[in-house]
C-alpha cells in the first residue's frame, strides 16, 4: 500500500524594510513568538542607514538582504522569489503578528482545503487607540475602495504561493497601493475564505505612507480603475459585440 507523507504547512513571512530600525525588532519578535513553528522569515532591506543591519545580524534565523531597491513593491518581489513556503504572509516592518496567527491560519487552510487565500480580522492601533477592521471578502464590495472595507494591511491575510504566481509580480512603480492591486486580482482569480480571528496589528502613527489620506485615495482609485478596465470593461465590450454582431448571424 502506497503511503503519502503529509508535510505540515510552511509559512513564508516576508518583510520589506527601509530605515525601520525603530519598529523592526517588534515585528521580528512577533514571528519568533508564534505558537506554530514551521515558518521562515525573510527581510529585504533597501540599504537602510539607521541601524537596521545591526538588528538583522542579531537574529541569525532571519534570511536577509541589504541592497538598494526600487521601493516596497520591488522588495516584496525579491522576498517572494527567495521564499520556499506553501503560504505567504507579508509583514511590514512596523506591524506585528498575534501570537497564534500562524496556528489560526493553518487551521483555516485545513478547514477550507480548497482555499487560495484566508482573510482574517485586523487590529488597527492609531496612536494607542485600538479598533478592529473586519474586512469584506466580496470583490464587488472591495471595488468600493473608500472607506476601506478590504483587508487594510497584509498582516491580516495569508495565501497559497501559487496564487501569487498566478497573479504575478507587484508593480514596482506602485509605491502606495500594491496590496490593493494584489487583492483585487487575488479575489478575482482565487477562492477566498474568511476566518474569525484577529491576525495582527497595523500600527498607524501618522508617519505611515497611508497617513496621506488624499494621496492614498487617489492611488486606490487609480488601481481600481485600471483593474476594471483590464478585467471587466473589456469583457463587457466583447460580450456586446458577440451579442450584437455574432449571435444574431
Amino acid at each position: 500500500m502506497l503511503r503519502i507523507k503529509i508535510y505540515p504547512l510552511k509559512f513564508s513571512i516576508l518583510t520589506p524594510s527601509y530605515n525601520s530600525a525603530k519598529y523592526l525588532e517588534r515585528a521580528i519578535k512577533s514571528v519568533q513568538a508564534q505558537s506554530y513553528t514551521n515558518w521562515e522569515h525573510i527581510v529585504i532591506d533597501g540599504a537602510s542607514t539607521d541601524g537596521t543591519v545591526e538588528i538583522l545580524k542579531s537574529y541569525p534565523h532571519i534570511q536577509w538582504v541589504w541592497e538598494p531597491d526600487r521601493g516596497q513593491s520591488d522588495a516584496m518581489n525579491k522576498a517572494f522569489i527567495r521564499s520556499s513556503g506553501d503560504a505567504i504572509i507579508y509583514l511590514n516592518a512596523d506591524d506585528e503578528l498575534k501570537v497564534d496567527a500562524l496556528t489560526r491560519f493553518k487551521d483555516a487552510f485545513e478547514s477550507y482545503n480548497e482555499a487560495d487565500i484566508i482573510v482574517a480580522d485586523l487590529e488597527v492601533d492609531q496612536n494607542g487607540q485600538r479598533a478592529i477592521n473586519r474586512p469584506s471578502t466580496d470583490l464587488r464590495q472591495i471595488l468600493n475602495y473608500w472607506p476601506c472595507i478590504f483587508p487594510a494591511n497584509p498582516v491580516s491575510y495569508a495565501y497559497k504561493r501559487q496564487l501569487q504566481q498566478q497573479v504575478g509580480k507587484f508593480p514596482v512603480n506602485n509605491h502606495f497601493a500594491m496590496d490593493y492591486w494584489f487583492l483585487l486580482r487575488a479575489f478575482l482569480k482565487g477562492k477566498v475564505f474568511k476566518s474569525e480571528f484577529v491576525a495582527g496589528t497595523f500600527y498607524f502613527d501618522g508617519q505611515n505612507k497611508s497617513a496621506d489620506a488624499q494621496n492614498a485615495e487617489k492611488c486606490l482609485k487609480q488601481v481600481r480603475n485600471e483593474f476594471l478596465l483590464r478585467y471587466f470593461y473589456r469583457w463587457q465590450v466583447t460580450k456586446f459585440i458577440i451579442r450584437k454582431y455574432l449571435i444574431k448571424r
